[in-house]
């Protein structure tokens, strides 16, 4: 419980800041064993390769679900405590109105991938290209759930670059 509560404080800082960072448009470089092993505190740790690939496979699926057009199929991907409180109708609005560039995006890069010591919670950058022009970024905190990585939520979208 108080690596729980650890973690909750650290993502709530992470969240906070993630308004004033940058993410970066490159692929984060693959962390090494080190980086992975849990820190004796239960301080969040860089992901290994077979989590961050789980949870990109996860926020990729949520995405072509949204270049579909199918609002339902892309909820399915949102972690069940957040499906509690959000209906679909809800979420539809939620995404049109301020996640409106995703829908259109085609290619995602990931980085910065941080997992509690007990693999419960995550934090990955997200950024991507709109039309080619701007380069937008998103902080996504997932959750581990019997049916795989699920979508918590995520920080608000903010321009970060421009493209080419």
């Amino acid at each position: 419980m108080k690596t729980l509560l650890k973690l909750l404080v650290a993502v709530s800082v992470l969240v906070m800041i993630s308004g004033c960072a940058q993410l970066e448009a490159s692929q984060a470089p693959e962390p090494t064993a080190s980086e992975t092993a849990p820190a004796p505190d239960g301080e969040p740790v860089a992901c290994s390769g077979s989590i961050q690939g789980e949870i990109e496979n996860t926020v990729n699926s949520q995405t072509s679900a949204f270049a579909d057009n199918n609002f339902e199929l892309a909820y399915s991907f949102a972690s069940p405590s957040f499906r509690s409180n959000v209906s679909l109708e809800g979420f539809i609005q939620i995404i049109a109105s301020s996640y409106g560039p995703l829908i259109e995006s085609s290619q995602l890069r990931f980085s910065n991938c941080l997992v509690n010591a007990d693999t419960s919670f995550s934090l990955i950058d997200v950024s991507f290209l709109e039309a080619g022009d701007y380069v937008y970024g998103l902080r996504y905190l997932m959750v581990q759930t019997p049916d795989g990585w699920r979508v918590e939520g995520a920080g608000d979208l903010e321009v970060v670059g421009e493209g080419t």
